[in-house]
């Protein structure tokens, strides 16, 4: 891949500032590939803007295109050491921006660790030296720094030496959110591959279970949280690019159903839902509305342990300017939560949205503040009332949409929670028979470094009635791919996982399989992408890709569509 890219103007410190850019985040190789060292594999918007190249420029070279040339050695040497440590190191060095402007910037490095405890990526993330100084007046960043591995403790130490203990808790907080976004990409990843062996095997039991088994109910309610656990890896994905939220035009009454079923699941608490059937829809992200949902529902769930009765309501609202519930004026679309637990004192009530606050012992007191921040960036509100003994009710006003859309976008908007399942919860391409109709058997070659996933992909392929073939590292893949191309029996379809360990990245074994095969047929996977379409595969001519988790079907219809 070339080292040159499209020029992008360089954001200078004023506009960064102006425009509160953030953290830069990158994900690179565990170890040198290349003599500029190791290749980045994945790089946020922030990073992008930073460094000024397109994201097909910069993905895929090496960290020296735009690290301090003059101190790339030594982070190269000192990489072993990095693996080694349970917390990351900080240095201030050169940023090398396309077109060759330089500027000073605060870098941490922190590995990322497979099961076995070596190093699988090292994440890294960099922010201008004027930026830190500003938003930490206190911080030392002044000193020489040989990029030595220090714990995270350690850094707050020296971040505010001579603080009090409130400047010091802050310094503190400070460091744990900085190493939250540091890890955020590679967390994201590890969580969507280990999602994928999960998803797969729920699948292939469903299949084997039956629907009408007495194992159905619970895959199903496995299945269901599955579900859940995929928004969230979405979400911490969306966090690492500095992604926004996705704006459409949905009925809310889907995510109630959902949260509905979902969190009262195991518990002695039933639900009593009063849907309004001429809901108006509402226009936002219905992931993050669902969030909320959860939350409030989790919330009340946990106010009545010993059972009770949970109500939700849905209804439409026109309020005026003189409203009881201090909203402003206009049309809204209504959620009411209700429980019959405990009650929260009036004293405390006031603080509940507060970030930090919780009535729990092992809460993060963020749950109803996160809730708060993603309504009113919805631009509704939440208001609380609540009677000790007698329970707490929620109101979510979301504002009513006038727009109208077709009634099969609507419900392919419904979809985003359950991409790839039915009303049942269980995949609808699970049955053997039907599936001689949606696609013919043949040979697949599973390109993936992960064990349990490829185990778990390899039982879907082999569920489909495919037979498989496997490789974990790019060299071998290619090995397998030339031994079986002039053969009786070639290889009909490669799927292929993007990071891979050894010196090929999943875009050069591509350019490999097409140097020996120009109609090789690749299905390009990785559990950093996103729904949407990927530029690094869109730019590399990949025939097709699959988000992980992929389900069963979306395998399927994806070879399906290939082969035809």
């Amino acid at each position: 891949m070339s080292l040159a890219g499209t020029a992008q103007s360089s954001p200078t410190t004023e506009s960064r500032q102006s425009k509160g850019i953030g953290v830069s985040i990158l994900v690179i190789e565990s170890f040198a590939s290349t003599p500029l060292g190791p290749k980045i594999v994945f790089a946020n918007n922030v990073a992008l803007q930073e460094t000024g190249y397109e994201e097909k420029s910069l993905v895929g070279s090496p960290l020296g295109l735009i690290y301090d040339r003059d101190d790339l050695r030594n982070l190269i040497e000192k990489l072993p050491i990095i693996a080694a440590r349970a917390g990351f190191c900080w240095m201030n060095r050169n940023l090398i921006r396309n077109g060759g402007m330089k500027e000073t910037m605060h870098w941490t490095i922190r590995p990322t660790k497979r099961e076995n405890g070596r190093a699988q990526h090292f994440t890294l993330t960099f922010k201008s030296i004027q930026e830190v100084r500003k938003s930490d007046p206190t911080a030392r960043l002044d000193r020489p720094s040989p990029t030595e591995p220090t714990q995270e403790s350690r850094i707050a130490d020296k971040t505010a030496p001579d603080s009090s203990n409130g400047d010091l808790e802050k310094a503190l907080q400070k460091t744990r959110s900085e190493s939250l976004a540091m890890a955020a990409g590679g967390v994201a990843h590890d969580f969507k591959n280990a999602l994928q062996t999960i998803k797969s095997n729920l699948e292939i039991a469903h299949s084997l279970a039956g629907v009408h088994s007495k194992l159905s109910t619970c895959l199903n309610d496995a299945n269901h949280a599955l579900d859940d656990a995929e928004i969230l890896a979405h979400q911490m994905l969306a966090f690492t690019r500095g992604d926004q939220f996705k704006s459409k035009i949905f009925d809310i009454t889907d995510q109630v159903q959902r949260a509905s079923t979902l969190c009262t699941a195991g518990s002695r608490v039933s639900c009593q839902l009063n849907l309004e059937p001429q809901l108006r829809l509402v226009e936002g992200d219905p992931n993050r509305i669902y969030q909320v949902l959860h939350n409030l529902v989790i919330n009340a769930c946990q106010a009545m342990p010993n059972g009770g009765v949970l109500h939700l309501t849905t209804g439409n609202a026109d309020l005026d300017l003189q409203n009881r519930y201090l909203v402003a004026a206009g049309s809204y679309t209504v959620v009411s939560v209700r429980d019959r637990g405990c009650g929260i004192p009036p004293d405390i009530l006031p603080q509940i949205f507060e970030n930090n606050f919780s009535t729990k012992i092992d809460g993060s007191g963020f749950g109803l503040a996160s809730c708060l921040a993603i309504v009113k960036a919805h631009g509704g509100e939440i208001r609380a009332a609540s009677k000790v003994g007698v329970g707490t009710e929620f109101l979510v006003f979301l504002p009513s949409t006038g727009k109208t859309v077709e009634r099969s976008e609507l419900s392919s908007t419904q979809g985003n929670i359950i991409s790839s399942s039915n009303n049942t919860g269980i995949p609808e391409c699970i049955s053997r028979t039907d599936q001689a109709s949606i696609t013919k058997a043949c040979r697949v070659l599973v390109v993936e470094d992960q064990a349990p996933v490829l185990k778990a992909t390899r039982g879907l392929l082999q569920h489909l009635g495919h037979e498989c073939f496997e490789a974990m590292d790019g060299e071998s893949a290619i090995r397998t791919y030339r031994q079986h191309l002039d053969s009786a029996e070639p290889i009909d379809v490669v799927l292929l996982d993007m990071t891979l360990p050894g010196g090929l990245h999943g875009v050069d074994v591509y350019r490999e399989l097409q140097m020996m095969d120009p109609k090789v047929l690749v299905i390009a996977t990785s559990g950093y992408f996103d729904d949407g379409p990927n530029d690094t595969v869109a730019e590399a001519g990949f025939p097709a890709s699959l988000a992980k988790p992929f389900s069963m079907e979306a395998l399927s219809k994806t070879i399906t569509r290939l082969l035809s």
